[in-house]
């Protein structure tokens, strides 16, 4: 089986006070930065912990694996999947439908969330009952990582066992499934009518954030109604960095007064595993979690990213 430089790299550590998991890996940084520390900071949570036991995102849905559950899908696209996701948790409940697969997961700290749906039409085949499937995305990513990104991956549940069966350009990888229920259920996705939203390039993102990394731990959004730009702002002890996006950088949807404090530590977990030239939609407010929307799979699956921000002591 061939390998090329696509293929998703291992995780490198990285400690953080909110949130004691090793770093991702990400499809669309190659630059081998290094991410540090993020310092200990106030921070509101974008979710209602109240609710986090009572909404699943698939109405209906049994907490049970499904009866049956076998897919085949395009390695780069399951890649990106699971980059993004294990961005945030390693375990996730992964709910499936006749009409293909639902995440939802929130990390550890309460400051991150993301909300992934995975058409049946973003497989090569997709036959499925509904269940649930508690999975350690880790070690999901372990034999996905051996497939060039051109490669297919066949997963489907072994009615005997009950594990989820891996196969790639002929090695079959057998890994055991987790009960869904000891795996912390879904959060409430909170709605927001927000005054800001712009879609920008990841790319332009991603420089913001890396210019922002110079000089803070975090990060400003800024925009003020009826300007034509996004300001990205951060501020350290001696220095500071400003990066004005507009013109043929970011499409204005809507226009508003817009400024919030972000962990910078956060910014570039999401920001790192949004695939590279993907156009990302940002929804703004005024002390109100950021939310990050982008297509996958070529238009067949979705993800919003929420982030909340810092609250400033």
């Amino acid at each position: 089986m061939s390998t090329d430089s696509d293929t998703e790299p291992d995780r490198e550590p990285e400690p953080a006070p909110e949130q004691p998991e090793t770093e991702p890996p990400t499809p669309a940084d190659d630059d081998g930065e290094s991410t540090p520390n993020d310092h200990p900071e106030s921070t509101a949570s974008p979710v209602d912990e109240d609710s986090t036991e009572e909404t699943t995102p698939a109405d209906g849905v049994p907490d049970e694996p499904p009866a049956s559950f076998r897919a085949t899908i395009q390695a780069a696209h399951l890649k990106i999947v699971l980059s993004s996701l294990r961005a945030l948790v390693d375990e996730a409940r992964i709910r499936v439908t006749e009409d293909g697969l639902t995440v939802r997961a929130v990390d550890s700290a309460n400051v991150a969330m993301d909300d992934l749906e995975l058409k049946a039409a973003a497989f090569e085949s997709f036959e499925a009952s509904p269940g649930t499937l508690g999975l350690n995305l880790d070690r999901l990513a372990d034999p996905v990582r051996l497939a060039s990104k051109d490669d297919l991956v066949q997963l489907f549940l072994d009615p005997e066992s009950g594990k989820l069966i891996v196969v790639v350009d002929g090695l079959r990888y057998s890994m055991a499934c987790i009960d869904s229920k000891t795996i912390r259920a879904e959060p409430t996705l909170p709605e927001f009518d927000l005054p800001v939203v712009v879609t920008v390039d990841r790319d332009v993102l991603q420089r913001g954030v890396k210019a922002a990394d110079l000089v803070a731990d975090h990060v400003r959004l800024r925009m003020e109604a009826g300007a034509d730009a996004l300001v990205i702002k951060a501020e350290g002890d001696a220095d500071a960095v400003t990066l004005e996006l507009d013109g043929d950088d970011i499409e204005v949807l809507a226009a508003g007064d817009a400024s919030t404090l972000f962990s910078l530590d956060y910014c570039k977990k999401l920001v790192r595993t949004i695939p590279a030239g993907t156009p990302v939609t940002l929804d703004l407010g005024e002390d109100f979690p950021l939310i990050l929307s982008y297509e996958l799979a070529d238009g067949d699956g979705t993800i919003t990213r929420m982030l909340a921000p810092r609250i400033e002591t």
